[in-house]
């Protein structure tokens, strides 16, 4: 076959492959390429919705007013939509101000972006917004061409910090971090906040309400307003040009419809009054990282005195006492957190902490389990590992250890070193390999070769003869470092014939300390 035939043959291919790849936009009726169906959708969203909101610092419980309010709204512009998606709306309690949608309609929006709204149109205007990604499966879109490009789906992780849940990483890649992180391009952007416009319309809301929701965000992003750059515009980035395509969408939309001013006021009035504590609790955190522990409690007490029915602000008072090597202490401020909020993985990842520390095993095991079916953590596999060793179960902590000792966080590499210090005692040929020679003195060499992660000491070897007729053991002094291979000079004079003749066998090793 000749380079031109090939070729051709692949050019058509490619065109066949790309026809065959577009779909219609279910609502702008245009052709986009599209390599997943709606199935993946369902599935995309329906997997990845609850982990998302839990690393994020889980739902806003306090004022469980705010989120019915929000799924009201929603659900109107939602039907405006036309397309009859599973829609869900939830309110993350993020100070971070922020909304997304997944695939087939699972929005969420961020008590930090709540508090900056003005009115019951504006929220419209967001959550109509993100009616359009998931209507017009904007996601999916975006995939399509990462897979084309790149062959291959990137997925990410995604670790809540700043929201008070710790450093407990999610186990495994998540793709829907991904989707809800990038940033959509101006036709997709400007393609949402058209329809999404009509939408809230329909519903019955003022238009004008996207247009100075726009006119807000061009004027906080030349202010520079840092978390709207951490949230909001990192996704979904404001411009002069968006305002002006709002307003001109607003010209030929039926004039009025309305603004809910006071009803969004009165419905946010706790929320904001509230907005202090959780300036004090961020202030807290950064104290804690900077070492200044009296402070960072100081804060987290003024906190609760604003808002008394945040858990967060309860649990963290229950880790500076776990600081404190008080966990009878801290199990009373961990109680009360899991009773102002009992659907939030992390509280009970920290009461399974406490439990464990005083040898609760049981109760350390409920709450483990509770936590990873909120969210899977490579903390709550290590405590289960632990307490499955503790039980001589060590098929059970095998499995759990492996499961945790992907991440790369502190659990992640506790549960390498466990996993490691069982599995090595019965199969030490797994983790280290081991050959022989002749040196350039004449005596045998043995090089070890280290394919583990962590340093490996207490080496011991079986030299015998491929008769089995003699043999003796080998201790080998020191250790062979992380991924290295570390060659011994055991000084035993030999000839070619004789080393021929060996066998050398590794009887045992254990992880040592960095």
């Amino acid at each position: 076959m000749t380079k031109r035939i090939w070729f051709s043959r692949t050019l058509i291919l490619m065109v066949a492959l790309f026809v065959t790849a577009c779909a219609k936009n279910p609502v702008t009726g245009r052709n986009q390429l599209m390599l997943m169906g709606e199935d993946w959708d369902k599935q995309v969203g329906q997997q990845q919705y609850l982990p998302l909101r839990q690393m994020q610092g889980g739902d806003y419980v306090v004022d469980k007013g705010v989120e019915t309010y929000v799924r009201q709204v929603g659900n109107k512009v939602a039907k405006a939509s036309g397309r009859n998606l599973p829609y869900e709306f939830n309110v993350i309690n993020s100070s971070v101000p922020n909304a997304w949608a997944l695939p087939s309609g699972k929005i969420s929006i961020n008590r930090g972006l709540l508090t900056e709204l003005n009115n019951e149109a504006e929220l419209a205007a967001v959550l109509g917004h993100e009616v359009v990604h998931a209507a017009a499966r904007h996601g999916a879109a975006q995939q399509s061409k990462g897979v084309g490009l790149q062959g291959a789906v990137v997925l990410a992780t995604v670790i809540g910090q700043r929201e008070g849940v710790g450093d407990l990483a999610s186990m495994g890649s998540m793709l829907g971090a991904q989707l809800i992180s990038s940033r959509y391009g101006r036709a997709a952007e400007l393609e949402s906040d058209l329809y999404g416009m009509e939408y809230m319309s329909a519903a019955g809301y003022d238009p004008q309400g996207a247009v100075q929701l726009q006119q807000t965000f061009v004027r906080l992003s030349e202010g520079r307003k840092t978390d709207f750059f951490s949230g909001l515009f990192a996704s979904h980035p404001p411009s002069q040009q968006r305002v002006q395509a709002n307003i001109a969408t607003a010209q030929r939309l039926p004039k009025g419809g309305e603004l809910g001013e006071a009803r969004y006021k009165k419905v946010m009035a706790r929320m904001r009054k509230a907005a202090p504590a959780y300036d004090k609790f961020d202030e807290a955190k950064k104290s804690m990282k900077a070492g200044n522990q009296k402070q960072a409690l100081a804060l987290v007490n003024q906190a609760i005195r604003i808002e008394p029915n945040e858990a967060l602000f309860h649990s963290a008072l229950g880790d500076f006492e776990m600081e404190k090597n008080n966990p009878r202490g801290a199990k009373r401020h961990y109680d009360r957190a899991v009773s102002l909020n009992n659907q939030l993985f992390y509280l009970y990842v920290q009461r399974g902490n406490m439990y464990q520390s005083i040898r609760n095993y049981k109760s350390a095991k409920v709450d483990y389990e509770r936590s990873l079916k909120l969210l899977p953590t490579a903390d709550a596999h290590l405590g289960l590992g632990k307490i499955a060793q503790a039980g001589s179960q060590m098929d059970q902590a095998k499995r759990h250890y492996t499961a945790a000792s992907g991440a790369q966080s502190p659990a992640g590499q506790e549960a390498t070193d466990r996993l490691l210090a069982l599995d090595l005692g019965s199969n030490p040929d797994k983790y280290v390999q081991v050959r022989h020679g002749i040196t350039k003195q004449g005596t045998l060499g043995i090089e070890l070769i280290n394919k583990t992660s962590r340093p490996l000491g207490g080496i011991q070897l079986a030299i015998q003869s491929t008769n089995g007729r003699t043999s003796q053991s080998q201790n080998i002094n020191g250790s062979v470092a992380a991924g290295k291979s570390r060659i011994v000079d055991t000084g035993r004079r030999i000839t070619e014939a004789q080393a021929q003749a060996l066998v050398v066998k590794l009887l045992s090793a254990k992880v040592v300390p960095n």
